[in-house]
């Protein structure tokens, strides 16, 4: 089962994924799916990213305005991965505001625009700020990530990027062990792990970071608990095995 499969992923989509743990990963694979079905597939990002090369896109463009986005899409032809940002600082590509790509999936007649619509600094799970994620108002699915080797770990920045907000949001200490009611508290609560997302918009978990038979044990018991809390489907993968997909659950 490829993961476009196991996610219910169909051609025309514009796929948000927020959290942390394999989101990148997951973007890349998606996007190489995709075109190796034919399509014609946008990567971007309303953060940033570090920026994209081959073999994960074929053509990579800085954008100054949608129009002109638009144009460059529409010269191309299927198949082909494009990768676009609104600049790129260092080796991080800018991200394109969300209002643009709503935009470009109404009008460009894309196979999928992938989007990464937050941030993790590498760390497995996430709790995000006020202002994130930024998923765009046109999104017909957004995928929750997360990397179940979280589950047992203190709550600290080593293992979960912004950590002090489940302190401010839910009371807990900080160090704290993160349990699976943590976790579930976390995407319960309204400013937790699954704000921002429009409404109407279906809400998939990605469960990663099962690379043993314990840990795909772990996230399908994490992931029967998420389908009772607003999750519509469960991927289970593991990145580091030639099958990603582990198991899915609806």
């Amino acid at each position: 089962m490829t993961l476009k499969e196991a996610l219910g992923l169909k051609k025309g989509e514009m796929v948000a994924l927020i959290g942390a743990g394999g989101k990148t990963t997951t973007l890349f694979m998606l996007a190489r799916e995709f075109w190796e079905d034919g399509g014609k597939v946008l990567v971007t990002t309303t953060t940033k990213i570090f920026k994209p090369a081959t073999p994960h896109v074929h053509r990579l463009y800085v954008v100054q305005e949608v129009g002109a986005l638009l144009e460059e899409i529409e010269k191309i032809h299927e198949p082909v991965i494009v990768g676009a940002g609104g600049g790129v600082e260092a080796t991080k590509l800018v991200g394109l505001p969300p209002e643009w790509l709503d935009t470009v999936a109404q009008r460009a007649g894309l196979d999928a625009i992938l989007v990464e619509a937050d941030g993790a600094a590498m760390r497995p799970f996430k709790i995000p700020a006020e202002y994130e994620p930024v998923v765009p108002e046109k999104s017909t699915v957004t995928i929750w990530v997360m990397g179940i080797k979280v589950l047992g770990q203190p709550l600290t920045s080593d293992w979960v990027h912004r950590a002090e907000r489940a302190v401010d949001l839910l009371g807990v200490e900080l160090a704290s062990m993160v349990t699976q009611e943590l976790i579930l508290r976390l995407v319960q609560h309204p400013l937790g792990c699954l704000k921002g997302i429009p409404a109407g918009c279906p809400r998939v978990a990605l469960i990663n970071q099962a690379d043993t038979a314990e840990e795909v044990k772990k996230a399908t018991e994490l992931g029967r608990a998420l389908l009772r809390h607003g999750i519509e489907r469960v991927v289970i993968t593991s990145y580091l095995s030639e099958d990603a997909v582990k198991g899915v659950l609806q």
